[in-house]
């Protein structure tokens, strides 16, 4: 009704001049205010992936060092993926997480398009990333394993490791999981 509605545009006025007295920006408060949804243009800070070879002798833990890919084609039936995190991932690169679709196969590996332009693809010397490029092939990104067996990105048990912008390093999420959903 037209009272609730006057109520409610006075509340959020009255708000708004509190926020003005304490030199709030309203602008970045009514956007908080006015949608539930990540603010997608903020960009995401990504970065090259850490150089693990130094530890190739270390078998275990969560950075698993595979043999290196051969240059055969791979055939992975999974059209669709998810990735997902309950962990720090969710917080550092929420962008990053979704549903991630079959594009093309690249390097002998599949490649999938994902949110807000993301992009998974195997690496050069080995391993998975995920970036948001234009093009496929960069060596920088948010998520990343070192896996280099031939298994395909959904079938790897762990190891994926997301980037903190804020510390400017990577950590690996135990939470952070991709799965094939169809």
């Amino acid at each position: 009704t037209m009272a609730r509605v006057l109520s409610t545009a006075g509340l959020l006025f009255c708000f708004l001049l509190l926020k003005l007295s304490e030199g709030g920006d309203i602008f970045e408060i009514f956007g908080e205010i006015s949608s539930n949804k990540i603010n997608h243009e903020v960009p995401e800070s990504g970065a090259k992936p850490p150089d693990l070879t130094i530890i190739a002798d270390n078998h275990s833990g969560f950075l698993p060092q595979g043999q290196s890919k051969g240059s055969a084609e791979k055939s992975c039936g999974c059209q669709n993926l998810i990735l997902s995190s309950l962990g720090e991932t969710k917080h550092s690169q929420p962008n990053s997480l979704g549903i991630y679709k079959y594009y093309q196969l690249w390097q002998g590996q599949p490649a999938y398009y994902g949110p807000y332009g993301s992009w998974l693809y195997s690496l050069a010397g080995g391993g998975w990333l995920v970036g948001h490029q234009l093009v496929l092939g960069s060596s920088t990104g948010f998520i990343h394993n070192t896996d280099r067996s031939p298994l395909c990105p959904y079938e790897i048990p762990g190891g994926w490791m997301y980037f903190n912008p804020h510390a400017g390093l990577w950590y690996v999420d135990t939470t952070l999981v991709l799965r094939c959903i169809s």
